[in-house]
């Protein structure tokens, strides 16, 4: 049996619900798994019902949750045969007891792991509980070492995120998103939580930059997040409103066509307030779709996207770097399209179906 504890989970969106979900999904195909997660509700009842696993939820304030999770969590490991408990983060170990008879394994993603060591013993006691860390980036990695305990600390494994086989899109599918793009444009594409270090800003202000020099672009923004109403006003303050479209969250086959339709992925973050690119899941998405990529420099982005390989990484914080990176993918189409087939070459490399032996193989050395 094979115990998931998370925080992040679907039904909710984002980098690290993703990557649970497909861990989960992969795990199961040959493991009894069970989820256990937080936040019970009626669209998560669903989602739940729909999964090749069994997830239980746990509601209540916060402190009191997470004792009662980790409290569940331990009496399934005295009871089954539990080979693996994977944690999402070092919050989902927190409350567990130290030496529990099972593999435990904690995901790092780099923005839980504070530059000025806020919360330094509370995650050193949290991290000590592993007996293997997966860190999604080597950038992640350097950034949690200070907060190992330098007695008996656990390995530390970089692996890149795989993703989930996409979702089929069917030719309604491929209607309506076709739809949504003008035509004989260069279609740029940005799908992230709306948040300002993601760099959605730079994609709008790039438009503008194409406009300048003559270019057909235009860009199409999905999710949502904080940052929305800002990152409006810009369109509307540069007068880009023919060449931006915002259009929410959207999953399943209309998000795989979305990928299929467009030219370019760009996402190119930065550092805001110690906040920056884990990994960048959406980046490898795009690149099962063909897509070359334009990423940060910042975080763990330059693990997502080989730079001059499966697309170009920049300097988020300067716009005209991020403007030049556009412009060059769109005045050299055949480098585009090589950088893109390069990028699916490594993607289906990174597909769950192949990737979840590498993690389930970690109890391997706990064994011996």
């Amino acid at each position: 049996m094979i115990l998931i504890s998370v925080q992040a989970f679907p039904p909710r969106s984002g980098g690290i619900q993703t990557l649970m979900a497909g861990l989960a999904h992969a795990a199961s195909q040959n493991n009894d798994v069970i989820v256990f997660a937080d936040k019970k509700s009626e669209s998560a009842s669903k989602f739940d019902v729909q999964q090749s696993y069994r997830v239980k939820r746990f509601d209540g304030f916060k402190f009191l949750r997470q004792r009662k999770k980790a409290k569940t969590i331990e009496t399934v490991i005295k009871t089954e045969t539990v080979t693996h408990l994977i944690c999402d983060s070092w919050k989902s170990a927190e409350r567990l007891s130290p030496n529990l008879k099972s593999c435990v394994i904690i995901y790092a993603h780099g923005n839980e792991f504070p530059k000025n060591h806020q919360k330094l013993n509370r995650i050193k006691n949290s991290l000590a509980k592993a007996d293997h860390i997966i860190a999604v980036s080597s950038q992640t990695a350097e950034r949690l070492r200070p907060f190992l305990l330098f007695h008996n600390a656990p390995k530390v494994h970089v692996m890149p995120n795989p993703v989930d086989a996409p979702v089929l899109a069917t030719d309604e599918d491929r209607k309506k998103i076709d739809a949504l793009w003008p035509k004989d444009k260069t279609r740029l594409l940005s799908l992230c939580r709306l948040i300002d270090w993601k760099g959605v800003d730079r994609a709008i202000l790039a438009v503008k930059a194409c406009k300048a020099q003559g270019k057909s672009v235009h860009l199409i923004i999905t999710g949502d997040g904080d940052d929305e109403p800002r990152l409006r006003r810009l369109v509307e303050q540069n007068r880009l409103d023919d060449n931006v479209t915002f259009i929410g969250r959207i999953e399943g086959g209309r998000k795989t066509a979305l990928y299929q339709s467009a030219n370019i992925y760009i996402q190119a973050g930065r550092t805001e307030n110690d906040q920056c690119e884990g990994f960048g899941i959406s980046y490898i998405e795009a690149g099962l779709q063909g897509l070359p990529s334009i990423a940060g420099r910042d975080g763990g982005a330059p693990d997502a996207v080989l730079h001059e390989k499966t697309g170009l990484v920049v300097n988020g914080d300067t716009q005209e770097n991020v403007s030049a990176a556009v412009i060059r993918l769109i005045d050299e189409p055949a480098l585009a399209s090589h950088m893109g087939s390069e990028a699916q070459k490594r993607a289906q490399d990174l597909l769950w179906d192949k990737q979840i032996i590498r993690v389930l193989n970690l109890n391997k050395e706990f064994e011996d």
